[in-house]
């Protein structure tokens, strides 16, 4: 059963690579991921996940799942590179990470909204 076992997850991590890894050890939800944009011009964000899925459903930043168990990756749909993948996304604004946690932190009167807040040099 063990063998079997660590035979699934090593293809479940080459198939999604290690932030799958890092889900199935923590329990479906990994403590911090990097966001780390292909051509960035600012610093890669360290988003800890943890302590947004400790208070909020999966759903409201995994837009497109009905729950924790088809909750995406970001980066399954919006790419290392938003642009490549919608080529009306031209600036920082209308970056989907920015609209989605800048629209929320703004909403709740909480969080960081500017640069310098997420993007640490």
């Amino acid at each position: 059963m063990k063998r079997k076992t660590v035979i699934i997850l090593t293809l479940f991590a080459i198939v999604f690579g290690s932030m799958a890894l890092v889900a199935i050890a923590n329990g479906g939800a990994p403590d911090v991921i990097t966001i780390d944009k292909a051509q960035a011009t600012k610093a890669p964000v360290v988003f800890p996940h943890k302590a947004h899925s400790d208070v909020n459903d999966c759903v409201v930043c995994h837009h497109t799942a009905t729950g924790k168990d088809d909750a995406k990756s970001c980066f399954e749909c919006h790419g290392k590179d938003p642009k490549a993948n919608d080529p009306s996304v031209s600036s920082a604004k209308e970056n989907p990470f920015h609209i989605r946690c800048k629209g929320c932190h703004n909403e709740q009167k909480k969080g960081p909204t500017k640069c310098g807040e997420c993007h640490k040099k």
